[in-house]
């Protein structure tokens, strides 16, 4: 049985990430700052701690750690500048030197596709040189991404995986993300209001990002590198569409408004690495994120709670 540590494991993905390793068998240990509180719905191995008063005796024995922490977006990179490099530069780089020194031979690394920054509608895979993020949340994340993977050598094999913009239902839900806020507001407003309509994004669902970690932890130790996870991509426009006509087929009338927002963050990318190395094959589209929203939903759920965006919850605590 694998012994795996998930750093930041009570989050949106890290809930149903414990989950699934826990029903696969895993010795699954979890520590978290617990900023949102705990989702699970099962007993887990859980820790409120911080990653930094860890040492590397606590991480002897482990054969996997996964970083899943650190901040989780542009408008908290924004709200604390600082916080963001520690947290999402610093943090994940120390945890990565001392699972090394501990012995761990996999580590997996949460990074994104926001690392490419903004490009002209190029297709971009894990070799292309047009990589400029443009603000602090993209920068910090690219920053631990080359130092985790510059430490690769036969012992220690990290894997980091540049995700889409991710959507659909968890136990720990958020409606800050593209696909999941165009569903509240469909939902609560009756319209999805679109800033740039041409911008490029590529899309994951959570269950398929689940399935990519599965597959990193489970990947044969001769792998190792950084590989971009996504369905597929969509202009923000046709999203919106996809989005709306889901909504309206469930019964729903919603409306599109759109503006003109600029926005610098536009890119498209290649999953074919991770589809031949990893075996990785997304099952799900953004209209099955929303399906999965729709199906867990409660009637007297409360759309709006602060809990469920990560910034209104970070500013309070910050």
């Amino acid at each position: 049985m694998k012994k795996i540590l998930i750093a930041g494991g009570a989050g949106y993905v890290g809930t149903l990430l414990t989950n699934e390793l826990i029903d696969k068998g895993y010795d699954v240990h979890v520590i978290d700052l617990l900023w949102f509180g705990s989702h699970y719905t099962r007993d887990v191995n859980l820790q409120k701690k911080n990653i930094v008063d860890l040492t590397t005796n606590d991480l002897v024995g482990f054969d996997c750690v996964v970083f899943l922490g650190g901040l989780s977006n542009d408008p908290m990179a924004k709200y604390s500048p600082s916080m963001n490099f520690i947290e999402n530069a610093a943090v994940p780089s120390y945890l990565a030197f001392i699972s090394k020194e501990a012995g761990v031979r996999r580590f997996v690394y949460a990074s994104t596709c926001s690392v490419y920054g903004y490009t002209a509608n190029q297709l971009l895979d894990e070799n292309s040189d047009s990589i400029s993020p443009q603000y602090p949340y993209g920068i910090s994340k690219l920053a631990a991404e080359r130092a985790i993977i510059n430490m690769t050598d036969d012992m220690f094999r990290p894997i980091a995986l540049r995700k889409g913009t991710v959507g659909g239902w968890s136990p720990r839900m958020r409606f800050d993300l593209v696909v999941n806020a165009m569903t509240k507001t469909g939902l609560t407003e009756g319209k999805i209001i679109v800033n740039n309509p041409s911008i490029w994004r590529p899309l994951v669902d959570i269950r398929d990002v689940v399935s990519a970690y599965v597959r990193s932890i489970e990947s044969n130790l001769d792998i190792t590198g950084v590989y971009n996870i996504s369905e597929d991509n969509y202009t923000i426009g046709r999203l919106a569409d996809l989005v709306r006509d889901t909504l309206v087929d469930s019964g729903h009338d919603v409306k599109i408004e759109t503006k003109d927002v600029q926005d610098f963050r536009n890119y498209k990318v290649l999953n074919t690495k991770a589809q031949m190395e990893l075996d990785f094959k997304p099952r799900y589209t953004p209209q099955d994120s929303v399906k999965s929203i729709l199906k867990n939903v409660k009637n007297n759920l409360d759309l709006n709670d602060k809990r469920y965006y990560n910034i209104k919850v970070f500013k309070e605590k910050f």
